[in-house]
């Protein structure tokens, strides 16, 4: 039997420290909706994975908020 691993995001601002997801938007200019995924509950697109400004964060607007993968098994 396979264990399964559960992955948790955690989102990281320069400005306000470790922010929580809902403090956190995705921004995206180049994909269509239609491309949209699902990872650890936020909606991305794959090409956005890359490291960028992909994400704003609600309480300062910095676009250098920086998403960190944490695994739990």
């Amino acid at each position: 039997m396979e264990e399964q691993t559960t992955t948790s995001i955690k989102f990281k601002c320069p400005n306000c420290g470790e922010v929580a997801q809902e403090e956190v938007i995705f921004l995206c200019n180049k994909c269509e909706q239609t491309d949209m995924i699902v990872r650890g509950g936020v909606y991305m697109c794959p090409s956005c994975l890359s490291p960028g400004e992909n994400f704003e964060c609600m309480k300062c607007e910095s676009k250098e908020v920086k998403m960190k993968m944490k695994d739990k098994g």
